[in-house]
């Protein structure tokens, strides 16, 4: 199995993604980097900036010294600057919402995509977009943001960030055949729902299923 890097920018997802890791793909060899200042700079910038791209890559060199074979990033706000780096490592790069997304392109013609930060809907709705046009498919692709969650959440309000979270799913119901969150922090809300009348993906379980078949390959 090849050795994996994984990027986080918040240790939010570290626990998550090592017990998904240990459930799915225990025999996997896995470096987690975990920067937490990073997405604070990129939501403060508006996006991914040159000197955070610069530091991206510095981080894609530091699994290349490490010789891991795959760096994927846990974060989808910086999915994007991840890729772009192709050009100057032998390591594969690949983003945790990578099978989600073609998910939910095979699953619907109606896409709602959820988030509660700008700068993750925004990349994750370009990544979409790109899927979508790689497919050759007609897709219908809606964004709902909802900011007041995000701030409910660094608060600690986390019965706020649960509300609002579930009525902006409530609203994508009646609208969507299918529904991403964009945000692994999004999913907790599910366990407390009945089941959705539409398929609701989430990257963190089926981006590490689909990373087992590529650390296999």
């Amino acid at each position: 199995m090849k050795k994996i890097a994984m990027f986080h920018t918040s240790s939010a997802t570290l626990a998550m993604m090592q017990q998904l890791i240990g459930d799915i793909m225990p025999e996997a060899e896995v470096m987690h980097l975990i920067e937490e200042s990073m997405i604070k700079q990129v939501m403060k910038a508006g996006g991914v900036t040159p000197d955070i791209a610069a530091r991206i890559a510095d981080y894609v060199r530091i699994a290349e010294k490490a010789d891991c074979d795959i760096f994927i990033t846990a974060c989808s706000s910086i999915g994007t600057a991840v890729e772009q780096c192709q050009f100057m490592t032998s390591v594969q790069l690949a983003r945790i919402d990578c099978a989600m997304v073609d998910e939910a392109i095979n699953t619907g013609e109606h896409i709602a995509v959820l988030a509660t930060v700008s700068t993750t809907l925004k990349p994750t709705l370009d990544f979409v977009q790109r899927k979508v046009d790689e497919s050759g498919k007609q897709r219908l692709i809606t964004p709902v943001l909802m900011e007041d969650a995000f701030h409910a959440l660094l608060a600690g309000d986390m019965e706020t960030h649960d509300r609002i979270v579930s009525e902006g799913l409530q609203q994508a119901f009646g609208r969507a055949d299918v529904i991403m969150l964009a945000q692994a922090s999004m999913a907790r809300v599910l366990q407390n729902m009945p089941e959705p009348p539409v398929p609701v993906l989430t990257s963190p379980e089926s981006g590490i299923r689909w990373l087992k078949a590529l650390a296999n390959s």
